[in-house]
């Protein structure tokens, strides 16, 4: 079967299989990329996917988008599903192995956050924005404070509606990964901004507000991969070296400030909904109470007269 034909199969089952609409557009748009890496490099029947057409897939992705461990890790899984799928569909032999010897690549354990410094740029560059380009520039400043102040992902951020926003109890409701509804505390001082911002959008819109916070100008419901643009151009505009601009270092930098705030781990994990303690745990070590700090507070001699 025809490559191109055979990614259209893959991800008509995954829509019967239901899998999440973000899920579904990762597959997508990762399958592309394989799609016309494997034209360039003529390998146009399934049948001629090997090992060498997996790596240098791989390598591709390095090269020419300077795709991160972490990305081409995600890219990996992505195009071994596929496989799995043509293997139990019959249409690729199993005894090929495409992936033998080929591992997933080591990850920084680094975690990098912004500094006070890099969120007053990124706010200041908004507002000079608003001159130009007042609705998106209102809005692209919205959303980064909304993922400073929630820490949710940037598929959660898109899919979020006015009537999850409820400013009274001063939580939000999040359609996440897994299809899970969560709720999450808003701060007080976000409660504000979304009442400015709502009021923006009613004389924006001239009072035709739609269901879903963040927009188009056009009214348009974004999907994540706009919220990767909004960042795309902050980096082209501030070319920083030490430290990633991206909607999930935001999330990062949430991490940072609650953990150091003192938040408990259980906490941190039902607000970032960690599925197990691991990556709240992760956290916690590398941003938890200083040792040195901690130890002049609880230190025996520190309490002992004489």
């Amino acid at each position: 079967m025809n490559v191109k034909l055979a990614v259209k199969d893959f991800l008509e089952e995954c829509e019967l299989k239901n899998l999440s609409p973000y899920t579904r557009t990762t597959y997508r748009r990762v399958l592309r990329n394989f799609t016309h890496y494997c034209q360039a490099a003529e390998i146009l029947e399934v049948t001629d996917i090997d090992r060498p057409a997996i790596k240098g897939f791989l390598l591709y992705c390095r090269n020419e988008f300077g795709n991160s461990p972490n990305t081409i890790n995600l890219k990996l899984r992505i195009v071994k599903a596929f496989v799995n799928y043509l293997i139990n569909e019959d249409l690729y032999d199993e005894s090929k192995k495409p992936f033998r010897n080929v591992s997933y690549g080591k990850v920084d354990t680094r975690v990098e956050i912004f500094t006070e410094d890099h969120l007053r740029q990124i706010l200041r560059y908004f507002e000079k924005e608003s001159r130009n380009k007042p609705y998106h520039a209102y809005r692209n400043r919205t959303i980064v404070l909304m993922l400073l102040s929630t820490g949710i992902r940037r598929g959660e951020l898109v899919n979020l509606r006015w009537r999850d926003i409820d400013l009274d109890s001063g939580m939000i409701t999040v359609f996440g990964k897994k299809r899970r509804e969560n709720d999450v505390p808003l701060a007080s001082k976000m409660c504000a901004e979304m009442v400015q911002f709502r009021q923006f959008c009613e004389e924006y819109f001239d009072g035709e507000v739609g269901d879903h916070v963040f927009c188009s100008s056009k009214g348009r419901k974004l999907r994540p991969e706009a919220i990767g643009t909004i960042f795309k151009r902050l980096k082209k505009r501030f070319g920083w070296e030490d430290v990633r601009l991206s909607p999930h270092t935001l999330r990062h930098t949430f991490a940072s400030y609650v953990v150091k705030g003192g938040m408990d781990s259980i906490t941190v994990q039902r607000i970032l909904r960690h599925e197990s303690l691991q990556m709240t745990q992760r956290y916690i070590n590398m941003w938890g109470h200083d040792l040195r700090e901690s130890n002049e507070k609880y230190n025996p001699l520190n309490h002992l007269d004489f």
